[in-house]
């Protein structure tokens, strides 16, 4: 069976079948004359166990240790259950700390260096957000390899001198690089990842300058094996953390103004709006990793 079966019966979603092969915990079939993947009822029965683990909220690499016989479903539960334990105590510090937040009706009320202090302590600190920070640095990390921008030594005006800046870029960067389809849109490998590029000009000082942007092919096989909502925050985060202060800072010198008016008010909100939509959208193509 194809891939669109196999998701269909094990209730797990395509891009995570492909995560959980990349990740060796299943390895299907492949089709000797077309190369496309193929499915068993056995890798379908593999998908269900990894989906019930992974609802217990069971590691990656203890999941693997189970699927290949290393540890025991006994042994893994215990574990997890230790694991679950120690959230449930960061769940606790975190819900302690809201419902003192809770009691205070004004700032001023909020004995700050004191409840920072408390809220920075290695138990606490360590308990309340060392998971967030796992996953922030998988989606970063996903990210990275997704997408990424640099600018070209040369101009870039054919096919050839794409591939040279490509294998210029590789070579700076110490990158196995292959390119796979040589032409204004070349497709190459970069230890046997597949990408995308395209040319962008990008006006430096008034110079036109070449950007590289490249993508690899197939993203759903790079998404983090995060929560889905916690993800979509963590990469709006990633690309427009940098803009908050900023539109902090124009909202308090405009409402130092005193507008009055529900014209100016409404206007002022998609200005800011307009500023924020426009800085995401450069972020995004370029990715902040723009390389001279």
């Amino acid at each position: 069976m194809n891939i669109k079966a196999a998701e269909e019966l094990s209730g797990v979603s395509r891009q995570n079948i492909r995560f959980y092969e990349r990740e060796g915990l299943l390895n299907p079939d492949r089709n000797p004359e077309n190369d496309y993947r193929e499915y068993r009822q056995e890798h379908i029965d593999t998908l269900k166990k990894i989906r019930a683990m992974r609802m217990l909220d069971m590691p990656l690499d203890q999941i693997k240790q189970v699927l290949d016989g290393s540890i025991s479903p006994a042994t893994a539960a215990k574990e997890q259950i230790q694991r679950l334990k120690a959230q449930q105590e960061q769940l606790i510090a975190a819900i302690r700390f809201c419902e003192e937040w809770s009691t205070f009706q004004t700032m001023e009320a909020v004995n700050v260096d004191e409840m920072i202090s408390r809220m920075e302590s290695p138990e606490n600190a360590q308990s309340m957000f060392q998971k967030w920070v796992e996953d922030y640095r998988k989606v970063v990390l996903a990210e990275e390899k997704k997408l990424f921008t640099f600018i070209a030594d040369n101009a870039v005006t054919n096919a050839r001198e794409f591939t040279d800046a490509l294998f210029a870029y590789a070579e700076k960067n110490s990158l196995n690089l292959v390119i796979t389809k040589e032409s204004m849109y070349p497709e190459f490998t970069i230890d046997g990842i597949e990408y995308t590029a395209e040319r962008i000009y990008n006006a430096v000082r008034g110079i036109p300058v070449a950007t590289i942007r490249c993508k690899v092919k197939y993203p759903e096989d790079f998404e983090p094996d995060v929560l889905e909502n916690r993800k979509k925050l963590m990469k709006l985060l990633n690309l427009g953390w940098w803009i908050i202060p900023i539109v902090a800072v124009i909202f308090i010198v405009l409402m130092g103004r005193n507008v009055s008016s529900p014209l100016e008010r409404w206007l002022m909100g998609l200005s800011l709006a307009a500023l924020v939509a426009v800085a995401l959208f450069r972020t995004w193509l370029f990715h902040f990793n723009e390389k001279q």
